[in-house]
């Protein structure tokens, strides 16, 4: 008799810039997603060199190198500002599935 075949478990599938800004944006207190300029050069530099397009987005920097990741966001006023950016550090980590140190920039607050 022989052995079922043992199918290979695939690898959990990085997450996208794009996956990753619907993180984001789902976390209450996010209005938008607010690329800055620091953003904005990364991600075309990326484009550019078409190398790491997977984790560079207007408004989202990941540099899985470094172990960091950066989202430029606009807020509402629905919630204390500290409670939405700890939220979106802690939904960003967890989708990231690691201890990355995730930086909230807060480019602006919508009323």
């Amino acid at each position: 008799m022989t052995e079922p075949q043992k199918t290979a478990e695939a690898a959990p599938a990085t997450p996208t810039a794009a996956d990753l800004l619907a993180v984001v944006t789902s976390v209450p207190g996010v209005h938008a997603i607010e690329p800055g300029l620091g953003t904005a050069l990364r991600t075309i530099d990326a484009r550019v060199r078409r190398s790491s397009a997977r984790t560079a987005h207007f408004g989202l920097h990941i540099d899985t190198s470094e172990g960091t990741a950066l989202v430029e966001v606009c807020l509402d006023r629905s919630r204390p500002v500290r409670e939405a950016v700890r939220d979106i550090q802690l939904e960003l980590r967890r989708a990231l599935d690691d201890e990355s140190e995730v930086s909230v920039r807060v480019q602006s607050l919508q009323r």
